[in-house]
């Protein structure tokens, strides 16, 4: 009589236990990566709407010859962490007109650093600078820091996402 060779159940059900155990922990390690990715990718995409925005409005303000304005919070409440806008007063009316309203991705952290302390709003003149104000804008999400650090000629620079430690921005 011919013997035939072949697994028993309970030793298919070993062998799936441990690749059920590594897919499990391989998978929260691709998580872990893909989210990472995200953060910074995020991140880099709101500096970049933030500086297009300075962009435009030192631009706006040299060719209209009138001050611009980027302030933060879409409600210019210096909220920064919220979005920001881009406006400009209209003389004859005393109201504003809005050339850009952004809303930031809720996870984001944005803050000023610079002088004024706690300021809510740039402002650039006619002659294209940023009416003495310089300092930096922090941005943070998740494992992510960053920057733009804008000086007094309303020109400004970007530094390179770099991992936190902790999480904790600072």
């Amino acid at each position: 009589m011919h013997h035939q060779r072949g697994f028993s159940l309970l030793e298919l059900l070993c062998v799936l236990a441990i690749l059920s155990i590594l897919a499990h922990a391989g998978s929260a390690q691709f998580l872990s990566v893909s989210q990472n990715s995200h953060d910074k990718n995020t991140l880099k995409n709101e500096m970049k709407r933030l500086a297009q925005a300075l962009t435009q409005a030192r631009q706006l303000a040299v060719m209209s010859g009138r001050t611009s304005y980027v302030c933060g919070g879409v409600d210019c409440d210096g909220h920064w962490s919220d979005g920001f806008k881009l406006y400009q007063m209209v003389l004859a009316s005393g109201g504003q007109k809005t050339y850009r309203q952004i809303h930031f991705d809720r996870s984001l952290e944005v803050s000023w650093r610079g002088f004024p302390v706690k300021k809510q709003q740039i402002e650039f003149q006619s002659n294209g600078l940023s009416s003495y104000q310089n300092g930096t804008f922090e941005f943070c999400l998740g494992a992510w820091q960053a920057d733009i650090v804008l000086n007094q000629s309303g020109r400004f620079y970007f530094t390179d996402p770099q991992s936190v430690n902790d999480g904790v921005c600072g």
